[in-house]
């Protein structure tokens, strides 16, 4: 489908001023698709639904990645809880 919207475009205009689309597959799309839900916090089992597996577990092996960026961020979001539960003894943090 890309390949063929590529050729459209080439055959309408001057070829170098094309803007070639990359090439990517269905799965990329996919595989992208679940990381930025992963980033944005989406339910797993939410996701599982979506994708069409029978088990999260599938989902999450297959497609989610954890970024960097989503790495550092739930870091700080760790940190934090336990900065807003400072004021409670470490017997109650540790469960």
């Amino acid at each position: 489908m890309i390949r063929v919207c590529d050729f459209e475009i080439l055959d309408k205009i001057n070829q170098k001023d094309a803007i070639i689309l990359p090439k990517f597959s269905n799965h990329s799309l996919r595989h992208t698709f679940t990381t930025r839900m992963c980033e944005a916090g989406v339910n797993i089992k939410a996701m599982q639904e979506i994708l069409g597996y029978a088990d999260a577990e599938t989902t999450m092996d297959t497609y989610a990645e954890a970024t960097k960026v989503l790495i550092k961020s739930e870091l700080i979001n760790f940190e934090e809880f336990f900065e807003r539960n400072s004021k409670h003894s470490k017997e109650q943090l540790i469960v």
